[in-house]
C-alpha cells in the first residue's frame, strides 16, 4: 500500500501501477481500514493484473452531490461538488493506454453512476447500494445518457427499501427504474 495525495486529497494505492486496469474507488474514512482487505479479494478473485487507487472523499454530502438538496436524514443538505470531484479524478484519469473503473458505495455509487453520464473515461462503473433516491435522480437519467461503452454494477440493499424514511424508501423503485433505462442504453454493454 503507497498513500499521496493529488491535489489535496488523500489517496490509497495496491498493485502494480504499471497494469492496464485502474480500480477507483470512493471511500470515507470509515472505510479506509477496510480498502486492503477488499484489494486482496479482488486479486484472489482475478487473474488479470489491476492498479487499485481507494480516493479519499472529505465531505461526503458536498463532493459527491451533482446538484444541491434539501436534507434527506438530519440537518444536513447536499452541496453540489461531485463536478469538482469529477475533474481531478478526470485529470489522475489521463493515461490513454490505461482502462478506468470508478465505483462507490451509497453516495459514491450515486456519483460513479452520475460521472458515466458526464464522461466517457470510464469502462466500468460500479454503483452499491446507490443513493439513486437522490432528488431529481430520476428525472437526470431520462434526460441523459452513459458518455461511452462500459458495463454497469447496480445492487440493492435489502434494508433500504423496507426504511421508514420515505425518501430512502424510493431507492427499490428507483434502483429497478435504473435497471431498465441502462439495459435500453446502446453504450451500456452489460447491467449486473
Amino acid at each position: 500500500m503507497q498513500e499521496k495525495e493529488i491535489d489535496g486529497k488523500a489517496i490509497w494505492s495496491y498493485g502494480n501501477p504499471e497494469a492496464e486496469k485502474v480500480l477507483i474507488q470512493l471511500v470515507g474514512e470509515h472505510e479506509i481500514s477496510g480498502i486492503e482487505q477488499e484489494f486482496h479479494a479482488i486479486q484472489d478473485r482475478t487473474s488479470e493484473e489491476f492498479y487499485m487507487i481507494a480516493w479519499r472523499v472529505n465531505n461526503w454530502n458536498d463532493e459527491l452531490s451533482p446538484w444541491k438538496a434539501p436534507p434527506a436524514f438530519g440537518e444536513e443538505g447536499f452541496g453540489d461538488g461531485a463536478s469538482e470531484l469529477l475533474e481531478k479524478i478526470l485529470e489522475y484519469c489521463s493515461d490513454k493506454s490505461k482502462t478506468y473503473y470508478l465505483g462507490g458505495y451509497s453516495l459514491a455509487g450515486l456519483f460513479a453512476l452520475w460521472a458515466a453520464y458526464e464522461s466517457d473515461v470510464f469502462s466500468g462503473i460500479v454503483c452499491c447500494s446507490g443513493s439513486l433516491w437522490f432528488p431529481d435522480w430520476d428525472h437526470y437519467v431520462r434526460n441523459h445518457v452513459i458518455q461511452s461503452k462500459c458495463s454497469v454494477y447496480l445492487s440493492l440493499g435489502g434494508k433500504e427499501e423496507k426504511a421508514k424514511n420515505k425518501v430512502m424508501a424510493a431507492v427499490g423503485d428507483r434502483t429497478r427504474a435504473q435497471e431498465g433505462l441502462l439495459q435500453e442504453d446502446s453504450m451500456v454493454e452489460s447491467v449486473v
